[in-house]
């Protein structure tokens, strides 16, 4: 994981262009892993305490790091204004809320339940709602990681405002598939 920076910090490092890119990129790669795992999780048919701590670290790493500095990322240039990412904000409000109703759930499990042992999925009364929320969360955690791959091209030079622009069309009419 990348190292503690502030968001005030994370904007000045325009100056070090160089730096900033190599933040960029750890950033994305952390999240990338979150992202995965967050996949692989759902796959799995068994809940333990390993779980649930990987599951509250990953929650708490995306909404409290990751979309803090993601939204300073994206606010930085003129297309926050020319409304093409308000959209994508509002999805992260939503993500927001069910990782909340999320760690809820989680919370609940591990109230009533001895998690000692590996618990099969079945088992578990929330389960059905804990499965919803995941359908819920992981394309939306999908959806960020293209419009953060797409920026971190612009910034780079690797590809052009109208390609970013075209990019960011295809993800947004993505959304409402």
């Amino acid at each position: 994981m990348v190292g503690e920076i502030t968001n005030d910090n994370f904007l000045t490092m325009n100056d070090n262009f160089d730096q900033y890119i190599e933040y960029i990129h750890s950033i994305y790669a952390d999240y990338s892993d979150v992202v995965e795992r967050f996949d692989n999780i759902v796959e799995e048919d068994t809940f333990n305490k390993q779980v649930y701590i990987e599951l509250t670290g990953m929650i708490k790493y995306i909404s409290k790091r990751v979309f803090p500095l993601f939204s300073a990322f994206l606010g930085q240039d003129d297309n926050f204004d020319e409304d093409i990412y308000p959209e994508f904000m509002d999805i992260q409000l939503m993500v927001l809320y069910l990782f909340d109703k999320l760690q809820y759930q989680l919370d609940e499990i591990i109230l009533k339940w001895n998690l000692n042992d590996a618990v099969i999925e079945s088992q578990i009364i929330n389960l059905e709602s804990i499965n919803y929320l995941f359908k819920l969360i992981i394309p939306q955690l999908t959806l960020f990681q293209k419009v953060f791959g797409v920026k971190i091209q612009l910034i780079e030079g690797i590809i052009d405002e109208s390609e970013f622009e075209k990019q960011m069309i295809e993800i947004h009419d993505s959304m409402f598939i």
